[in-house]
Formats: structure tokens, sequence, C-alpha cells
């Protein structure tokens, strides 16, 4: 009897465990004794094997690694084991005839049990495909993870007004939506159906937004994991763009007397300001207010221009609204509760009519087209027909722009 054949023998005896199969094995053990077997010879063999064991096993003593060889060779009622993808997989008979298979290795912990080996082997399979499955796409991030991430990284290249708007659309739309997902399993559907829900709404800016946002993302996302962007070929439903248009002076009149009555000063100072100066309510964070002028950081500066600072003389109009306004809340007020107010007061309106409003006021006063356009940072305005020397040459005294100032005066 070869050597390999007693291995065999001592490897069915210790894991064998029910009697079925020991019976199985009894007729190798009578072999063995057939052939005169020594007991010196079995005691230096099963030293051999325990050694053996004790350096492969697993750390419970439950399984022993065999090569390729020795698990072809063996019969298929002592082996107990199967492979699948060059692993090893043991398997047990319990003593209520279910088959049970339990692998523990390379960070996989999978069990299984059937009535029978080859539902035990199927479902194993299945639950193995899905481990693995699972560790392939815990390579990629959480998207909530990698957007915050890239909101990092934007706020150090964009003003802080951008980033604000960023933040809030990320917060309110983004991860809600998106953020329990990882990056890989984002499709073109999900995203093309996201943005339709968006316009089915009436949110048209608010989705195109969205999908500027998650063009940037995922150019990424791409280029840090290999993965084809899913914007490719998302589209925008069809929309009328409403143009904006200057409050009546009704509505002029109706809103101051709603600020005058208004406990939230936030947003009465912030309407008031942009009103009376015709500022974006992006530039509201970097207003400065000195008692003769308004000056803020212009929000629209184009690429390679230097930062543009406005200064916006007060108004004869701000002047008598001046006591309702509180310019630090003016700065600090947030761009939700400001649009709020606007809508509770005009369902139909936007916060950016505030602006269009103080420029049709200023030419309706007499004022200079070229100087209503340098206070409210129009580098070119389609109604203010300016030649370029006027816009980059001319610079007015003080004087000049104090005395056009005091144009902006009408009765509401």
């Amino acid at each position: 009897m070869t050597d390999n054949e007693l291995k065999r023998i001592l490897d069915a005896i210790k894991y064998v465990p029910d009697e079925r199969e020991r019976d199985e094995v009894t007729s190798l053990i009578l072999k063995a004794a057939s052939e005169s077997i020594t007991l010196e010879r079995l005691k230096t063999l099963t030293a051999k094997e325990e050694r053996k064991a004790q350096a492969n096993s697993n750390g419970d003593g439950r399984y022993i690694e065999f090569t390729r060889k020795e698990i072809n060779a063996m019969p298929e009622s002592i082996k107990r084991l199967f492979t699948i993808n060059d692993k090893l997989v043991t398997y047990r008979i319990t003593q209520d005839g279910y088959y049970q298979a339990r692998y523990r290795s390379d960070g996989y912990r999978i069990e299984v049990a059937a009535k029978d080996f080859e539902t035990m082997k199927r479902r194993f399979l299945s639950k193995f495909a899905e481990a693995v499955s699972e560790r392939e796409n815990n390579k990629y991030p959480l998207f909530s993870d990698f957007v915050q991430d890239w909101l990092k990284v934007k706020k150090q290249t964009i003003k802080e007004t951008t980033y604000s708007s960023y933040e809030m659309m990320t917060v309110k739309h983004l991860l809600p939506r998106f953020g329990k997902m990882r990056v890989n399993e984002i499709t073109r559907q999900h995203i093309q159906n996201f943005l339709f829900e968006k316009t089915e709404k009436g949110n048209n800016r608010t989705a195109q937004k969205l999908k500027q946002m998650l063009s940037a993302i995922f150019d990424v996302i791409h280029e840090d994991y290999n993965i084809k962007s899913p914007m490719n070929k998302v589209v925008l439903a069809h929309y009328e763009v409403k143009k904006g248009k200057a409050l009546s002076l009704a509505e002029e009149k109706q809103l101051i007397d709603f600020c005058s009555t208004n406990s939230d000063k936030y947003s009465v100072s912030a309407l008031l300001v942009l009103l009376y100066t015709g500022m974006r309510v992006g530039e509201l964070t970097t207003l400065e207010y000195d008692g003769t002028y308004i000056t803020c950081r212009s929000e629209k500066t184009r690429k390679g221009h230097a930062e543009v600072i406005r200064k916006i003389p007060v108004s004869p109009m701000l002047k008598r609204v001046l006591h309702l306004i509180d310019f630090d809340k003016a700065k600090a007020v947030q761009r939700y509760g400001l649009r709020s107010a606007m809508k509770n007061l005009f369902p139909e309106r936007h916060v950016h009519e505030l602006r269009y409003t103080f420029i049709t006021r200023a030419k309706e006063c007499g004022i200079s087209g070229e100087v209503v356009m340098k206070w409210v940072g129009h580098e070119y305005d389609s109604d203010v027909k300016t030649s370029r020397v006027d816009r980059g040459y001319t610079d007015y005294s003080q004087e000049f722009m104090l005395k056009e100032i005091s144009k902006f005066d009408y009765k509401l």
C-alpha cells in the first residue's frame, strides 16, 4: 500500500463526521490491514499528517489545503470539499442530514446549507458571486462621500457665493437621491429621470444647474476611476424661459409696506438692498456700507480678468428705508429664506426682478445708461448702447456719480 493511500485513510478518519461515511472508509482500512502495515509506519504517517494539518489549518482546525492533484485523486465520498475560483471549500453533513458548506478566508465569510449536495453547491456559488460583486463595488466610493470631497476641492477654486450654491444644491437635491448609491451604480437613466422630475415640477433653472454640477462631478469620477460618465446624452426637457420684468410702482409700494411690518430682519434688509442698489443676490455677502456708498465684489467677472469692486452711491430712495435695514443681516441672509419671503409676497415673481426694477427706475429718472451699467456691473447690456471706449476708458468723478444718484427719487 502506498504512502499516498495511507494519507487518504488518515484524512478520511479525521474529517468524515458521520457513521455512513466511516463505513466506506473501513474498507480502505481493511485493505491496509491485509497488507500488514506496521504500527511504526502508521504512527510515523499520523505524526506527519498532524504537523501538516497544523501548518495548513485556517485556525479552527476544520480543513486542510491539498494540491489540485490530491483533490482530483480523492473519492467523492471522502474528500468532502470542492473548488471555486481556485479556492477550496469544505462542507460537512450534519446530524440531521443537511449539507453545510463554509468558507472563511480572504476576507469572505460565507455559509450555506441544503438537503442535498447540488443545492448546497448552487447556493454557495450564488452567495460567493454576490460577495465577489460586493467586494468589487466596494472599490468605488458612495456618491455622498465622493461629492463631499469634490466640494472641498471646489471650495478652493470658486467664489464663496458659488460654493454656497453648490452646497445647497448638493444637500437639498443630490444627496437625497444619489447619496447612498456607489458612483459606478448611477446610470444615465437614473439622472435623466431625476432631471425630468425637476422640470415637471417647474424647477427648470434648478434642473439646469443640477445637470451642470453632475457633469462636472462625473468628469472627475471618470478621471479617478475610469468609469464612463452617465451624463452622455442626458437632456433637459424643453421649457419656455420666463423673462422677468420690473415691479410696478404699486408692487414696489407693496414691497415697502411688507418690509415695514415683517419681523424677519434678514430677508427685509436683503430685499431693500437689492431693490435700491441693483445688486445680485450672490453679491450680498460682500457688501459694505460707509454711509455714502455701498460697495460689493461683482459676482460676474470674466475669466482671466481682475476682480471688479463696484461702488453704488446711496440714493434718496434707499435713504428713506435705511431705518429698516441691518446691513450685517443682509450679508448673512440665506437664499432659501430670501426667496421664500419674495414668493410669499409675489408668488409669480423672483428675487432677480428687484435688479430689473432698479435698472428700470434709474432710466426712468433720467440717469445715464452707462452709469447704470457701471452700478449694476453689466459689461454689456443690450438696452444700454455704449461704445467700447465708453465702457473701458471712462472714469467718472465721485461728484458726478453723486449727482446722478440724486436723480433716483420718485413717489410711490
